[in-house]
């Protein structure tokens, strides 16, 4: 019997000095292969595990990129979307805090799709658990979520409703008990093509990737930073270090956003505190962190300064409920 796909697991796997990365067009035929069931549970175990052990290139993951957006059919012109954001590492520590930075850029007029998966992990609340009781409108395929963007609800789209074959990919992370290069790729998906993408990451160092893989998935431009728990989500305590890609510019450009509150630690809390904070319950640390959070995405998709987009997220904030 012949095993076509080994030629991959060969190049990846051979001694120190006979390995080597997969090159773009490589990339995208494996991914390919791996998409029309061509690959053996072994297989795909044994090239997830030489992936993350070699550390994925730059190339790699522009190749899976491209080989995922056109399996899905995702390149096709949209026109209309403002904002694409991506939630699938789940919280612990805090809340959601930024599906309300998501729901007040919505009421203001921003149209903005946010995709995502959930039950990788038990102890871990996903966004998706979230969506519904924030008024997110949850959609049942691209075309659906393309046909609601402009309701002037926030749309959320789960993962397994356009790229069922890549959550079961993402689930074998609790197997194999590593992350893989798949678990960056998803988030970078951008499957309406918004004209911006703003992803949270949990792992310092791979910003150079999404630069890479962003020059492919049809925005204009992308905002990655190390989100509080690996989500899009500004820790308003802490610095945070922005990176802003150009699809016109080969640059990875950076921002220091500065803490505007005080030193934080949450203890507990409950899947009711989010819906609470935006009914106007008190949670300093909660409300900095939506604002934030409404701040960057304003940066990134208006190209303002901070002190402007800080000032237009407290405005947001204040009138949210008017």
């Amino acid at each position: 019997m012949e095993y076509p796909f080994s030629e991959f697991l060969r190049i990846l796997g051979k001694g120190p000095k006979s390995r080597r990365s997969l090159t773009v067009a490589e990339a995208q035929q494996a991914m390919k292969m791996v998409l029309d069931g061509e690959v053996t549970d072994r297989q795909m175990g044994a090239f997830l595990l030489l992936m993350r052990a070699n550390g994925e290139s730059q190339q790699e993951l522009v190749g899976f990129l491209t080989g995922l957006r056109d399996y899905y059919q995702l390149n096709d012109s949209r026109s209309g979307v403002d904002l694409d954001i991506s939630a699938y590492a789940g919280k612990w520590r805090y809340p959601p805090y930024f599906l309300l930075s998501i729901k007040l850029l919505a009421q203001n007029g921003y149209k903005v799709l946010l995709h995502g998966d959930s039950g990788q992990f038990e102890d871990r609340q996903y966004a998706e658990s979230f969506a519904e009781q924030l008024g997110f409108y949850i959609a049942n395929s691209i075309e659906d979520a393309n046909n609601n963007i402009r309701s002037g609800q926030a749309v959320y789209l789960p993962l397994d409703r356009f790229a069922p074959q890549l959550k079961t990919i993402l689930h074998l992370k609790q197997e194999l008990g590593v992350r893989t290069v798949f678990n960056t790729a998803v988030k970078l998906l951008n499957p309406l093509n918004a004209k911006f993408s703003m992803q949270g990451i949990f792992h310092k160092g791979v910003e150079n990737l999404h630069h890479a893989a962003s020059q492919v998935n049809g925005c204009q431009r992308n905002l990655v930073f190390k989100g509080e728990g690996g989500e899009p989500e500004i820790r308003p305590d802490a610095l945070n270090r922005l990176f802003f890609s150009n699809d016109s510019s080969d640059e990875l450009t950076s921002f220091d956003f500065k803490s505007i509150t005080e030193r934080h630690k949450r203890t507990t809390w409950q899947p009711a505190d989010l819906l609470k904070l935006w009914q106007g319950s008190d949670d300093e640390y909660g409300k900095q962190a939506a604002i934030a959070t409404t701040a960057v995405a304003l940066m990134l998709i208006k190209n303002v300064t901070v002190e402007v987009a800080l000032q237009e997220a407290n405005t947001m904030w204040s009138e949210r409920l008017a």
